[in-house]
């Protein structure tokens, strides 16, 4: 095939250009991570805008807080409601960064031990492989006093880490209601 047989083939892409993948400068039309580090968005990529502010996590997904306290159902729907997820922080560099992010506000993830009593599971289904539980907790209401099935951030903490809290209001009438972390 001579050359000029070959350009007319790849009119979209270019005289020259690769097709499969990349162009010589190392852009990726497909959304990966380029030579120098960076990810290219694919070009249907979604900005990353939402709630009280939003940001790029280290993974290149989008961390979206909305500070308005919610029960966790009522956060789980808003963040559904954006087509987003309670943030799952499956680890180290994403917790690091959810908590740096979320400030001091004790904010809502997307885990819990709703289904069995002790097993926490994101609400994807998947077993917490990562953890930065708070020293003593999950600990059930400090040792079991009343139901704390659903994960913060305990943002109002120096250290931050997680704490198991009542999903809603049910169990103490003052808590249940906190800021949320959506992921997409």
């Amino acid at each position: 095939m001579t050359r000029r047989a070959a350009c007319a083939l790849v009119v979209v892409a270019g005289c020259g250009a690769q097709l499969g993948g990349g162009d010589s400068d190392g852009t990726n039309i497909d959304g990966a991570i380029l030579r120098d580090g960076s990810v290219d968005a694919p070009i249907d990529a979604r900005p990353c805008t939402g709630g009280d502010r939003a940001m790029v996590g280290p993974d290149a997904s989008c961390f979206v807080h909305v500070t308005t306290p919610k029960t966790y159902l009522q956060a789980k729907a808003a963040c559904e409601a954006m087509n987003a997820h309670l943030a799952y922080l499956k680890s180290a560099t994403l917790d690091t960064f959810a908590e740096q992010f979320v400030g001091s506000v004790d904010t809502w993830i997307g885990g819990s031990d709703r289904v069995t009593e002790g097993t926490f599971l994101w609400e994807d289904g998947t077993a917490f492989a990562f953890t930065n539980w708070h020293t003593g907790e999950p600990n059930n209401g400090g040792g079991g006093t009343y139901q704390e099935d659903c994960v913060i951030i305990a943002g109002a903490r120096v250290d931050k880490q997680w704490d198991d809290r009542p999903c809603d209001a049910s169990e103490i009438a003052t808590s249940g209601s906190f800021a949320y972390l959506c992921n997409y």
